[in-house]
């Protein structure tokens, strides 16, 4: 076993595998849309790192828990560990695909710049600071790469990986003086076409979206202790079943653009975003069946990835879009309305007053203007 983290507590083992097992996911679905190989290489390393993670995480648990007395909490702390274990394999699966060689179909590249986007941006100036809200995956600087980097300026000829709403990706990339990523390079154009009326590449669109809706959900049910949210990410799983089995037959029995060796990345896909839900319910799971902790919350709570749900006051409806949300680095993750949630979230969603919407955004700049700008929208923070 790895002596890298013997010294640290189980509370930041856990949030240095949240954080790395996501980091993985997007940057292997990057690697993978966009043949990028390099990256694929930081997946697979990264996955060495989260087994380690995993491996020195339920250790302590089996000491720490020795007595049954709080048996049900150290079997829900083993479940999410092993659940973002699972993640990390996914992500690997994905970056081996690249590795070995095998095209990726264009539906993929086309899918990528669907709600979060990941991008990345070689620099032609130096920037102090990151110049949007978005989440900085791997910074290239000379010889050097960093995974989630603490940098605080971009340098002429970085080289940095970036994830966050597309508008935000694209307005990095601006700003950095990148001009050969647009809404064209990420596959818009592809997707305008292939996403108007075929049913594979909906419907790998819609288990794209389902899969990583059901895990922002898994971790604010950690985070509020909300066993409604909890159910509802089961009720999801059971949509994202029936997603996986209408793609499995799409993929034998449709005839689609591309050579055939193409149907190994949308089949390698396919079963990643899958283990992906099943891991979120497992997440889930800790919350429905009373395992819950408070170490969970501080392990969603203190990482870059933030959480707040907020009531809209305006009386009069406005869409999703209209509120600007994804504009300023705020990702929709469920809408609560009447005693039901609304997952995955359409921008063309009329939002009504009272309605309750879990928004997920990255950790740059001070909080407090980030809570600002949302009641400047008519929307409230309750929690």
């Amino acid at each position: 076993m790895s002596k890298r983290f013997k010294g640290e507590s189980l509370r930041d083992i856990l949030i240095n595998l949240k954080y790395y097992s996501s980091i993985a996911v997007d940057l292997a679905m990057y690697s993978l849309a966009f043949r990028d190989n390099l990256a694929a290489i930081e997946v697979l390393k990264m996955e060495e790192t989260i087994d380690d993670l995993y491996k020195e995480a339920i250790a302590k648990l089996i000491i720490a828990f020795r007595s049954t007395t709080y048996l049900q909490q150290a079997l829900g702390l083993i479940s999410i560990a092993s659940s973002l274990d699972t993640i990390s394999d996914a992500a690997g699966d994905i970056a081996s695909v690249v590795l070995r060689g095998y095209p990726t179909h264009a539906y993929i590249t086309a899918i990528m710049c669907h709600g979060e986007a990941v991008g990345l941006v070689k620099s032609r100036k130096h920037y102090k600071g990151v110049p949007a809200r978005v989440d900085v995956l791997l910074l290239k600087r000379g010889d050097r790469y960093e995974i989630a980097p603490r940098t605080e300026s971009i340098l002429e000829d970085d080289v940095i990986v970036v994830r966050g709403p597309i508008e935000e990706v694209l307005e990095v990339a601006r700003t950095l003086g990148e001009e050969s990523l647009s809404k064209e390079k990420c596959g818009l154009e592809v997707s305008m076409q292939a996403l108007g009326g075929d049913a594979l590449a909906l419907t790998l669109l819609s288990l794209k979206a389902i899969s990583r809706s059901m895990l922002d959900l898994a971790f604010y049910s950690l985070l509020s202790n909300d066993k409604s949210i909890a159910d509802t990410v089961a009720e999801m799983e059971v949509y994202a079943d029936k997603l996986y089995h209408e793609l499995l037959e799409h993929l034998f029995t449709t005839s689609y653009p591309g050579r055939s060796s193409e149907m190994v990345s949308l089949a390698v896909l396919t079963k990643s975003l899958e283990e992906i839900s099943d891991a979120a319910l497992r997440i889930s799971n800790v919350i429905r069946y009373g395992q819950y902790a408070q170490v969970m919350s501080h392990v969603v709570s203190e990482g870059e990835e933030a959480y707040t749900r907020v009531k809209f006051k305006l009386r009069e409806p406005l869409s999703l879009r209209g509120l600007g949300l994804e504009d300023r680095g705020f990702i929709p993750i469920a809408i609560y309305r009447e005693g039901d949630w609304i997952a995955p979230v359409s921008s063309d969603v009329q939002i009504k007053s009272e309605d309750e919407i879990i928004l997920k955004y990255y950790r740059v700049g001070e909080e407090i203007r980030i809570l600002e700008e949302l009641r400047e929208r008519g929307l409230e923070p309750i929690r």
